[in-house]
């Protein structure tokens, strides 16, 4: 057998087999990688919405109550400078009436924001549900789909 033969076979075998490769494998595993990244940085931005969108409800939340709190603090004041001009049976039924004020605002203040958490629940499980759809579509793994998304309810309770 001729040693140069052999290494010229090798040789041409190699290069077949390089552009095989690149030809074949590479240019689909690199385009693979490029949509698994603009996956996942759709992911991230998603999140990042919903974090903002939390903010935003958040702020929310904070102007509410602090409104409701000026709204009975000014119901408190009225109520204490109609008691002081009335008798003292007049006092008793006012003060009554401002409680029932601030209970009803406090009330309103409560409904308001477990309304506010349910469209935030309800718009973090829809991006939870989305980003699972990309996770499915990019990869499908039974464990891990199983343990992303109960960690996402998790995280919504």
């Amino acid at each position: 057998m001729n040693v140069t033969a052999t290494l010229l076979g090798q040789m041409i075998t190699f290069v077949i087999f390089v552009w095989f490769i690149k030809a074949y494998l590479w240019e689909p595993l690199i385009n693979a990688m490029d949509e698994r990244t603009n996956k996942i940085s759709e992911g991230l931005a998603s999140a990042e919405l919903g974090q903002k969108k939390i903010e935003s409800a958040k702020n929310e939340y904070i102007r509410i109550v602090q409104e409701a709190k000026v709204k009975a603090a000014d119901v408190i004041n009225l109520a204490q400078q109609q008691s002081n001009a009335m008798i003292d049976d007049a006092k008793a039924i006012s003060k009554k009436e401002a409680e029932k004020i601030i209970a009803a605002s406090n009330h309103q203040v409560k409904q308001d924001l477990n309304q506010a958490k349910e469209k935030l629940r309800q718009d973090v499980s829809r991006i939870a549900i989305q980003c699972a759809e990309k996770i499915i579509d990019a990869e499908i793994d039974e464990s891990k789909h199983k343990k992303i998304f109960s960690d996402g309810m998790k995280e919504l309770k």
